[in-house]
C-alpha cells in the first residue's frame, strides 16, 4: 500500500468510501482505478446530477461517503454547486476539488463552502493521494 494512504487509513480508521465526480470519463475512471488499487471503495458519477441521484438512491441504505473528489467545471450543474448540496446532506464529508483552471473564481466559493483542498489537473497519483491525506 502507498505510504500516503497509510496516513489516511490511520486517521480515518478504515478504508474510505469515496465519490468521484468528473465529466471527463477517462480521468474519472483512472482516478477510480488508482483509489480502488489502494483499497478504497469508489463510486463514480460523470455529472453532478448523476452524483445527486446516486446519493438520493443510496440515502436509505448507505451512510454518506467519507470523501468526494469533484471537478469544478462540468456541463450543467458545476462541482461548486454540487459541493453546496453535499455540504447540506453530508456535512462531515471531506471534499476535494479538481480543476484545470487554477485561476477560477469559483474556487473561492468552493473554499467558502468547505472544500478542503484544490487539486490542479493534470495531477500525479501521489498528488491525489496526498490531497486526500491532507484533507482527511
Amino acid at each position: 500500500m502507498h505510504p500516503m494512504v497509510d496516513s489516511v487509513l490511520e486517521r480515518a480508521g478504515d478504508l474510505m468510501r469515496i465519490l468521484v465526480v468528473d465529466d471527463n470519463v477517462e480521468l474519472a475512471e483512472n482516478v477510480a482505478e488508482l483509489l480502488e488499487d489502494e483499497g478504497h471503495a469508489i463510486t463514480v458519477a460523470f455529472s453532478a446530477d448523476q452524483a445527486l441521484l446516486l446519493l438520493k438512491e443510496g440515502a436509505d441504505r448507505t451512510p454518506c461517503f467519507d470523501a468526494a473528489l469533484l471537478d469544478v467545471r462540468m456541463d450543467g450543474m458545476d462541482g461548486v454547486e454540487l459541493l453546496g448540496h453535499l455540504r447540506r446532506c453530508c456535512p462531515s464529508m471531506t471534499c476535494v476539488m479538481m480543476t484545470a483552471f487554477s485561476r477560477d473564481e469559483r474556487l473561492d466559493t468552493a473554499r467558502e463552502l468547505g472544500a478542503r483542498r484544490v487539486l490542479a489537473k493534470p495531477f500525479a497519483p501521489d498528488a491525489l493521494l496526498s490531497a486526500l491525506c491532507d484533507a482527511a
